[in-house]
């Protein structure tokens, strides 16, 4: 890994001093509010924070009057919190139609009940549903007073132990922080998954990182096939190795689709849980959050798939299908967000303009609790808890456009 990925760039800002603070609930309602505080940030045309630069410019690449095509870039939408324009397409957001458990337990109080009985939990998502992150979150809460003390990331950079210490990523040299920041992982710079980490911290997890390190440039050439099987026994090992030296560990794993699964596909591949299960000896508790979707208006466990061999996941979460508000994930405001108005004169008039919110006094760095990119023309919001935010505002170069209009 090329030291210059973890090379920090100071950032000029120009500020925008004659915005007015705005709040967004009305005297009265009773609702906390959320205030935006101006000054407003905005970054000089072709800048990019650290750790945004290359998914900035994959954001540029998509074309913004024709954001969605066969060959689009779903999964940046997403990070860029736009699920809305890719929920109609994209096969991680339809029905799948499988048969609901009858239970007398919640999703959630179900995995609580089954962690008790293992120490290893390992649930999974799709890279371009922010619910998936939030419902971990709310995982991650319920399991720690279990004694579940550790998190572990597949996003996380696991960078080689050669790296020198000041192009290491903060989440290893400044542990403390209470946020992630956008060069500490690929997929964590979407906003709900930034809130995971915060969370996480606030609730004392220690964050894990267990990413394969070792095969990252081939020396000769490997079968698809056996990459993964190369990562997927990396991953194992490393994540065997902590719970080796720390055998009162209690880990929750959070990981992409097939990392979950526990025994051997039809394929004769072992993915990562499968490998950990084996190294261990401990029977994780293995929880899909991908196999089923919208299959009611709430949250409620499905069977698995019979196209899936018996035993992959332990539970499997169903989630509703998906709902927008401003173009924004009605679930988030049904967890407590409010809806944002972005203040008119931050409106692009051309192109793709990212807005971030973050609390007041934060560092530029940190994963924003809200980051979005508009168009011209739009009326999408940010959503926010109660709070106090400063926005910054970046705007998007366009970098060749990948669809075809």
């Amino acid at each position: 890994m090329k030291e210059k990925i973890f090379q920090r760039r100071s950032i000029t800002a120009i500020i925008i001093a004659s915005l007015s603070a705005c709040s967004t609930s009305r005297p009265g309602t009773g609702n906390p509010q959320v205030t935006l505080v101006a000054p407003y940030e905005v970054l000089p045309a072709g800048t990019s924070p650290s750790g945004m630069e290359y998914k900035l410019e994959a954001l540029g690449r998509i074309d913004p009057k024709h954001p969605v095509a066969p060959d689009s870039d779903t999964q940046t939408l997403s990070m860029f919190g736009r699920e809305d324009l890719i929920a109609g397409s994209s096969d991680d957001y339809k029905s799948t139609g499988c048969r609901p458990l009858p239970s007398a337990m919640s999703a959630i109080d179900e995995i609580v009940h089954r962690a008790r009985q293992t120490s290893i939990v390992v649930i999974n998502e799709s890279h371009k549903r922010s619910r998936h992150r939030g419902f971990a979150a709310d995982v991650a809460q319920r399991l720690r007073p279990l004694g579940y003390d550790t998190l572990a990331l597949e996003t996380l950079s696991n960078p080689p132990a050669d790296v020198p210490v000041q192009y290491l990523p903060r989440f290893i040299t400044q542990p403390d922080l209470p946020y992630l920041e956008d060069n500490d992982g690929q997929y964590l710079s979407e906003a709900s998954y930034g809130r995971l980490g915060r969370k996480a911290k606030a609730l004392g997890y220690r964050l894990l990182r267990y990413e394969d390190n070792t095969h990252n440039e081939q020396t000769k050439p490997v079968s698809p096939a056996q990459q993964i099987a190369l990562r997927e026994e990396a991953e194992a090992v490393n994540l065997a190795s902590v719970l080796k030296n720390r055998p009162t560990t209690k880990l929750l794993v959070y990981v992409g689709f097939s990392h979950a699964a526990e025994v051997q596909r039809a394929d004769g591949s072992m993915w990562m849980a499968a490998r950990l299960k084996y190294k261990t000896g401990i029977d994780p508790l293995t929880i899909s959050q991908t196999a089923c979707r919208g299959g009611s208006g709430t949250v409620h466990l499905s069977a698995l798939p019979s196209d899936q061999p018996a035993g992959t996941f332990d539970l499997v979460v169903d989630h509703p299908r998906e709902r927008f508000m401003r173009g924004r994930p009605a679930w988030r405001q049904e967890k407590g967000d409010q809806v944002v108005n972005i203040p008119r004169t931050l409106h692009p008039t051309k192109g793709w303009r990212v807005i971030e919110a973050r609390p007041v006094g934060e560092a530029g760095e940190s994963v924003p609790i809200d980051r979005v990119a508009i168009r011209p023309g739009e009326n999408v919001a940010l959503m926010l808890p109660p709070g106090r935010y400063s926005l910054r505002i970046i705007d998007v170069p366009e970098m060749g456009i990948d669809q075809k209009s």
